[in-house]
């Protein structure tokens, strides 16, 4: 089996032991999103569940285990993660559409979907080795969820593994982490992050990374998001505009996700901030000229409170209770408009 083809993984994997059966019971690996971290766990899941006896931290790609993982049918792994769907659930009011029984994606990981991992851990396993649950990201466990999860923890039944992956561990229930080792996976140092989206074909690297924030998977899944780029370029164009028109800009940011656009926005403010502050553009790079501009004109506790206002909206950017009119009222104390 190929070795993990992100080259800002291996130093964390350094730090773990080299046969896969040393691993600790239960690894929390964090960082922020785009780095790779559900990938690492299911390498690290595949390592695990090999029956190739080896010295190193690799599947082989070729065992009976290792098929039945491609097949995506190993019957001693389970992933739980947001993004699956759950059965049998009403419809919501309001979308008489999806028809009772019908599916929908889950945003949260529910407590049955843990209660249901009860079974699975206490059974023997049916290859005969390790059994391996793999939860991403941990901070999605629904409160039920997380403490049926940490039960298992605490007794881990049989040689089960526990792999979780977090993108905010401050989210995590503390009693899990406590029961973790903890692998931190860091950004990568830019240089080596532009080879890699080179080497992946993307066009205008040194932007992409920087709109993901100088995470690699994050640029690249970007790169090629051409709806991304038109609606950026619509709401930066009105945001650089001398003819500045707050309800325009709203509407234009209204068919953006809501906490897309709030990252975007605080990313302008923090570009605006960095110039004044005889800094550079870190984000918004296509955009230097016009940052420039307005950094020359607005005052900085006008631009503080504008950025904290973004932040604000930021926090409840999924569900506001009228998003049209938080953009407008947003919008309307841009600085320097």
């Amino acid at each position: 089996m190929e070795v993990l083809s992100y080259p800002w993984i291996s130093a964390a994997l350094d730090k773990l032991p080299r046969n896969a059966r040393d691993l600790p019971g239960a690894l929390l690996l964090t960082g922020r999103p785009g780095l790779g971290k559900r990938e690492t766990v299911l390498f690290l899941a595949a390592s695990l569940l090999c029956e190739t006896p080896r010295q190193a931290l690799q599947a082989c790609g070729s065992c009976a285990s290792c098929l039945l993982l491609k097949a995506g049918n190993h019957p001693d792994l389970r992933v739980l993660e947001i993004g699956q769907e759950e059965e049998g659930e009403n419809p919501a009011e309001g979308d008489e559409e999806r028809p009772k029984g019908s599916k929908k994606p889950a945003k949260t990981i529910s407590v049955d979907r843990a209660r249901a991992l009860l079974d699975f851990v206490t059974i023997t396993a049916h290859r005969g080795g390790t059994k391996v649950v793999c939860i991403v990201p941990a901070e999605a466990l629904h409160p039920a969820a997380a403490n049926a999860v940490l039960k298992m923890l605490e007794e881990p039944p049989g040689d089960t593994r526990f792999l979780l992956a977090s993108h905010r561990p401050d989210r995590v229930l503390p009693t899990i982490r406590s029961r973790c080792f903890h692998l931190a996976i860091v950004l990568p140092g830019i240089t080596p992050a532009l080879e890699w989206l080179q080497k992946e074909g993307v066009d205008r690297p040194e932007l992409a990374l920087a709109q993901g924030g100088y995470a690699p998977l994050a640029a690249r899944d970007l790169a090629g998001d051409e709806a991304y780029w038109e609606r950026r370029k619509a709401l930066l164009d009105s945001l650089a505009s001398r003819a500045f028109d707050p309800v325009r800009s709203a509407e234009l940011a209204e068919d953006i996700d809501g906490a897309v656009a709030a990252t975007m926005l605080s990313r302008w403010a923090y570009d605006i901030f960095s110039l004044k502050s005889g800094g550079k553009v870190r984000y918004h790079l296509d955009y230097a000229a016009d940052l420039q501009k307005r950094a020359a004109s607005v005052a900085p506790e006008e631009l503080r409170a504008w950025y904290e206002a973004v932040v604000r909206f930021g926090r409840v950017a999924q569900h506001p209770l009228n998003k049209r009119l938080a953009m407008e009222s947003l919008f309307s104390a841009y600085p320097g408009s």
